[in-house]
């Protein structure tokens, strides 16, 4: 069975692209992204059945899709009146009877055994070719492969137009409630995603089988870009592919677009809200994803000038430091956010510049599509 990792990119659709594939006949998958820090001490446990009870517990939103409001799991279906429930006793002793079968502790194949379980508790019991796990951050992604020594594997990267994808992580996290948990080592984080992550992929599979998922051909060239990823990956086409579920229901978005969107966008268009940059910071952004917006086919949308480098506060960081104050004192005295002020803004100056980031990208991967 193929193995299939995706790592999102900023605000770039990877729960979309997920929402998609959910019904695929052909596909192994849980509904939502695996949390690779929680897994791991679940795979250590000595007996089946306190993997699978702890696997229960550590994700009770696979079981009870009312323990997830952010991604809106509770508000799913056409009316936003439904939700998913999964057999527990069903899957603990789907995963007991299936382990003792293969008798093995091996982490990929304790893996591969709680997706199993997962589906026949669904009632489901079509053939998979795929293993997909949505491993969201990079660092998950890396974890995942080192602690189940995973050698043949592929990943898919989500992203979006740069700019777009800065301009969308600013928005969404300033705006949900009131910007409370978005300081100024989270910009540098998304600023980095965005500028480094493909790059840091390629180097975590060396048989370079990396992918890429423009949420632009996702929305806007839907049909052709399925194909083709049915083709890569050789499963069957299926209407379904079109349809943005969870567990078969409808889902809606998370909670941080602040509006109820499901399904593909045929309207979908790339905006800058320059209320969160200067000029010359859309200039800078331009100029470090510069590689990624021509091999992609992204619009240069400002004036092409060489800024190397960008010494001054930049205008979203100026705003994100009066958030952090704004914010010194919720939940007690958060220290450690005042001092990530200079330490971010000089980390920034010293590794996210033209020079640096630029010279990174000698091969970059092929778009799905």
């Amino acid at each position: 069975m193929k193995v299939v990792l995706l790592a999102a990119g900023g605000r770039a659709g990877s729960d979309f692209f997920h929402s998609l594939i959910d019904g695929h006949p052909e596909i192994l998958q849980f509904p939502g992204y695996l949390r690779v820090n929680k897994l791991k001490p679940i795979l250590n446990y000595d007996t089946h059945i306190k993997i699978a009870k702890t696997f229960i517990k550590s994700f009770p939103e696979f079981f009870d899709s009312r323990n997830e409001k952010f991604e809106r799991w509770d508000k799913l279906g056409q009316g936003k009146n439904k939700h998913f429930k999964i057999n527990k006793k069903k899957f603990i002793s789907s995963f007991i009877k299936i382990s003792k079968k293969k008798n093995s502790f091996n982490k990929l194949e304790i893996i591969k055994n709680l997706h199993f379980s997962y589906f026949k508790a669904k009632g489901d019991k079509k053939e998979k070719k795929i293993l997909f796990i949505h491993t969201h951050l990079l660092s998950w992604t890396k974890l995942f492969i080192k602690i189940t020594g995973l050698k043949e594997f592929e990943i898919l990267h989500t992203i979006r137009h740069p700019l777009a994808a800065i301009n969308s992580n600013l928005r969404t996290w300033l705006t949900f409630q009131n910007g409370a948990h978005y300081f100024p080592k989270d910009l540098y984080y998304h600023l980095d995603k965005i500028c480094n992550c493909i790059n840091n992929l390629i180097k975590l599979n060396k048989k370079k089988k990396v992918h890429i998922v423009q949420l632009e051909k996702l929305h806007l060239e839907n049909k052709e870009f399925m194909i083709d990823f049915c083709k890569k990956f050789k499963i069957k086409y299926k209407y379904c592919l079109c349809k943005s579920t969870k567990n078969g229901l409808k889902w809606w978005g998370d909670m941080g677009t602040k509006k109820w969107i499901s399904g593909i966008n045929k309207n979908f268009k790339i905006k800058i809200d320059e209320k969160y940059f200067y000029k010359r910071d859309l200039i800078f952004f331009q100029n470090l994803t510069i590689d990624i917006a021509k091999k992609y086919n992204y619009q240069l949308m400002y004036p092409k000038k060489n800024i190397y480098f960008n010494f001054l506060p930049m205008k979203c960081e100026i705003m994100i430091w009066r958030n952090t104050i704004k914010h010194l004192f919720y939940k007690g005295f958060r220290w450690k956010h005042l001092l990530s002020i200079p330490f971010f803004y000089f980390k920034r100056n010293l590794l996210l510049n033209k020079i640096l980031i630029n010279n990174r990208y000698k091969i970059l991967p092929s778009s799905i599509g």
